[in-house]
């Protein structure tokens, strides 16, 4: 795993080639079963808008999901395999099945290259984070889970037959007890003064305490917003930055095993750390390249390996 490079492919087939305990950050946000398909819009030069497919997050019960399926169940070692047994009676061979066992075989590799001091975040929504979290008390043990932070936001599109649907979860685990955590501060104003106040250059109370687990102060990327690249899933840097900061430090290496349009890699570069990233789509790596990193005056190095084969058997592209 080198610092500033782009690998395109699968993530299960690039961790499998990387050795033990060598990364100390890991953040990812992968298909969360939404049962869509996912485009990238990007201007053209005659002023209108080109489309291309950024990622399915579309499932089925299939024979690649019973694949996976037989080689969790066959291994008696693997640490999820009991609670993807229960799931299995739960769920039956579903195309929520088909996903879990998608993200149990990933996620267990990702422990592995996790550092003892290392720290996980697993970014997700209601469709799944239920099931995932189960499957993550079982890669990464309960004890070792930290928090369910809950990202909360104000977006377009909301239903009268239920509560509109405006929050994320970040699922924070640990690899052992000796992870690494700086909390942050924010600042809480307050309509009276009390006691030992202090006040801004507006005159208004305020004390600064501990980020808590919900985050509502950091805005969505939307149609508006100046970070806004076109890809569809695309997260605000300040989001990452938030995690990167309080979970690593300077000169560590931060993985994003569904990297995207690389809003990681932008925030991991921002602090000082080391960084590497996984996407399987083409056309979100030269996004990255052509409209982050350039910008930025980083040149990144990009390897890449043939979709949908076994580790062993992946050719490499130099």
């Amino acid at each position: 795993m080198q610092h500033r490079t782009l690998y395109r492919g699968d993530c299960l087939d690039w961790m499998r080639r990387w050795p033990d305990e060598c990364v100390d950050l890991i953040y990812l946000d992968p298909p969360f079963n939404s049962s869509a398909g996912y485009d990238i819009r990007s201007e053209t030069g005659t002023g209108g808008t080109s489309r291309a497919r950024a990622f399915n997050d579309t499932w089925k019960w299939d024979e690649q999901a019973a694949d996976r399926l037989r080689r969790i169940l066959e291994d008696d070692g693997h640490p999820a395999r009991n609670v993807i047994v229960g799931l299995l009676h739960q769920l039956g061979e579903s195309a929520m099945l088909a996903y879990l066992t998608y993200m149990t075989e990933r996620l267990a590799e990702m422990r592995r290259l996790l550092k003892r001091t290392g720290s996980i975040y697993l970014h997700c929504d209601q469709t799944a984070s239920h099931y995932l979290k189960v499957v993550m008390d079982g890669i990464f043990g309960a004890n070792n889970f930290r928090n369910e932070v809950v990202w909360s936001y104000r977006t377009g599109g909301v239903s009268k037959r239920y509560w509109p649907r405006k929050h994320d979860v970040l699922l924070f685990y640990v690899k052992a007890d000796a992870y690494k955590h700086r909390p942050l501060q924010e600042r809480v104003l307050y309509d009276k003064p009390f006691f030992n106040a202090q006040f801004d250059e507006e005159g208004r109370p305020y004390a600064d305490v501990y980020v808590r687990d919900v985050w509502d102060d950091i805005k969505p990327i939307i149609n508006v917003s100046k970070e806004r690249l076109g890809y569809p899933t695309q997260k605000p840097v300040a989001l990452l930055e938030r995690i990167i900061e309080a979970s690593s430090s300077p000169g560590d290496m931060v993985l994003d095993p569904f990297c995207g349009c690389g809003t990681t890699v932008v925030a991991a570069e921002n602090l000082g750390r080391r960084w590497a990233g996984i996407e399987i789509s083409e056309f979100a790596i030269e996004l990255i390249q052509e409209r982050r990193l350039k910008e930025m005056g980083i040149t990144a190095g990009v390897e890449g390996m043939a979709v949908g084969t076994d580790a062993e058997n992946s050719r490499i592209e130099r």
